[in-house]
């Protein structure tokens, strides 16, 4: 079940239509409603997903996913909560439009949500900063990140320890790739140039250690 025709609703209609799902479709815009129709096979409701009159002639109850995609965070809140509480959808996918959203969205039932515009902003600083380190996950809400860093091979951080290192208890090593080879390390461990260290923990001081991982000698 989609909630949503938009930017990222229809190519995910098309796409799961395509691979033979059975899928019931909720759309506000008319035209939008007419294209799906064209392109998919797909059972369409014209309407808000929000409106509970529109809920009583879908067979919610035997759905077995829903993505709420609408850019209107009050109605994929409302829809989460209507498709949880009241027909036990099993697996609920939720867009939160803006990212102070998130949890509220998870709250009243989503299983999973996603906010484009920071996945997005996501992408962008690993391609910007690809060549050093790249976030391998993000929360903001819960101040939490994992990053991968390479040390440059001029880093002054080489020869050094991780006991020299000053990380914070808000900041852990999960481990270093080393020759094609994971390390577990210890504070005595000694980085080389070409290591590429796994940081996890708050926000704030993983970038900080970031930035003294892949900082050069200056010559």
């Amino acid at each position: 079940m989609v909630i949503g025709a938009g930017d990222i609703g229809m190519p995910i209609i098309h796409y799961l239509s395509e691979r033979g799902y059975l899928l019931t479709v909720i759309e506000n815009d008319e035209k939008k409603c007419k294209e799906i129709a064209e392109h998919s096979d797909a059972a369409i409701f014209n309407g808000s997903g929000a409106d509970p009159e529109i809920w009583k002639n879908i067979e919610a109850d035997k759905m077995d996913a829903l993505l709420a995609l609408t850019n209107d965070d009050e109605i994929n809140l409302k829809v989460c909560q209507i498709a949880k509480s009241q027909f036990g959808i099993p697996f609920v996918i939720a867009r939160a439009h803006q990212p102070e959203n998130i949890t509220k969205i998870k709250e009243v039932g989503a299983d999973v949500t996603i906010c484009p515009s920071q996945e997005t902003r996501r992408l962008f600083l690993n391609a910007l900063e690809s060549l050093t380190a790249e976030t391998l996950y993000e929360q903001i809400t819960a101040d939490f990140k994992i990053v991968k860093v390479k040390i440059p091979p001029n880093g002054s951080i080489i020869g050094k320890t991780i006991n020299q290192l000053g990380i914070s208890e808000e900041c852990r090593i999960i481990g270093i790739f080393r020759d094609g080879e994971l390390v577990y390390p210890t504070k005595s461990f000694v980085f080389k140039g070409g290591d590429r260290v796994l940081l996890s923990g708050s926000l704030e001081f993983v970038e900080e250690i970031v930035e003294k991982l892949r900082n050069v000698e200056v010559t």
